[in-house]
């Protein structure tokens, strides 16, 4: 579609194109996502309003000015996306009433989720299988959703499930519906699908507290529902040939290896801990002020609390990442000098310090040394 520019000013690398009101959906608008695809070949960044004119902010310039018109492109596939997974939230805010009498206070949608927050501090997940079975027959039916208009007085004979808001309902605009056959009636501006099938399929991802006695839910329909099961699917399948197991067994076998797993770190931390001993016995036997060691980082980090001596440092390299451990030398100062030699990335207290270095760990060495000379 061609819109008409009305004003036009450019940012770093990007351009601000501003339209009159046209067929475009603003960010956040009836709290969805807003609009997506290109203007004059230039991807849309994003979408907001003002005074009933659009602005559209692109990735690039348009050599553009007051008075012509630009191209518009809508992304299709992503307004259908929206459609579904705005229409689910209607759904499931209508169930959520009607099963828990639960109410949606907050409806939040995301590139990769939608959530609501509803008045219901306990959700179990015995109540959250029963909601989403329900919203899933009702999508398997196919029920009719349908978009009017309707006037102020109009409106005071309908069953909204929720109250609009008072400067609205006060207004002399004409109030955009949407209607779930039989199951919902809701003043909305928002993307629909024309009917619950193609919504496709819903599933809740999962639930957390929110503010006060609020749990807020988390959902994703459609596509990216069907993406979702797909995604999990492959990693089930995948863990599951990986563990030589069937997928009902995954659960036990994965507790079964953690507690290998465990078991394991309690032997590795022992043993650790010996010949930290007996590195420590040597290092208090040397009486020597700087000691250089290459090693695990859990011995490395070990060794320290079993050395004796009043003033020491220990310079421990574990794969690229060297370890400085001190008393009565401030590691502080030496990854300092070390940094006045070398692009290194690291920090340090006084006793306890580290850093990354991938070069000739000897010349390191050699400057510590220096240092001690």
């Amino acid at each position: 579609m061609l819109e008409a520019v009305r004003e036009i000013w450019f940012g770093e690398g990007t351009t601000y194109v501003r339209i009159c009101y046209g067929n475009v959906y603003v960010d956040g608008e009836a709290g969805q996502l807003g609009d997506r695809g290109k203007v004059d070949g230039l991807d849309i960044l994003s979408v907001n309003e003002s005074n009933n004119e659009i602005l559209i902010e692109v990735d690039g310039i348009i050599d553009k000015g007051r008075g012509e018109s630009v191209e518009i492109i809508i992304d299709e596939t992503r307004r259908q996306d929206i459609s579904q997974q705005h229409t689910a939230q209607h759904l499931l805010s209508a169930i959520f009433l009607r099963e828990l009498d639960a109410e949606t206070v907050g409806f939040q949608m995301g590139e990769e989720h939608t959530s609501i927050d509803l008045s219901l501090g306990i959700l179990k997940d015995d109540m959250i299988d029963y909601v989403e079975r329900t919203c899933n027959e009702l999508i398997n039916d196919n029920l009719q959703v349908r978009r009017f208009i309707v006037n102020r007085p109009e409106l005071e004979k309908l069953n909204l499930r929720k109250e609009i808001k008072r400067e609205i309902a006060e207004s002399e605009r004409d109030i955009k519906l949407v209607e779930i056959d039989g199951i919902d009636l809701s003043a909305c501006s928002g993307l629909h699908v024309e009917s619950t099938g193609r919504i496709k399929l819903l599933k809740i991802l999962r639930r957390e507290k929110a503010k006060g006695e609020l749990t807020r839910v988390y959902f994703v329909a459609g596509d990216r529902a069907v993406n979702d099961y797909i995604l999990k699917h492959n990693l089930i399948a995948e863990s599951a040939l990986s563990l030589t197991c069937s997928y009902s067994d995954l659960p036990n076998r994965v507790e079964s290896l953690l507690s290998e797993v465990k078991k394991n770190s309690s032997t590795v931390r022992s043993l650790s801990e010996r010949l930290a001993i007996y590195t420590a016995k040597e290092i208090d036997e040397s009486s020597s002020e700087v000691t250089f060691l290459e090693d695990e980082e859990s011995i490395l980090a070990s060794i320290p609390r079993f050395v004796t001596l009043e003033k020491y440092l220990i310079v421990g390299k574990a794969r690229d990442r060297i370890f400085l451990y001190g008393k009565g030398v401030d590691c502080k100062e030496v990854l300092n000098r070390v940094k006045e030699e070398f692009d290194v990335k690291g920090g340090s207290g006084k006793e306890r310090g580290q850093f990354v270095f991938e070069g000739d760990y000897s010349v390191i060495k050699k400057l510590i040394l220096k240092s001690f000379g």
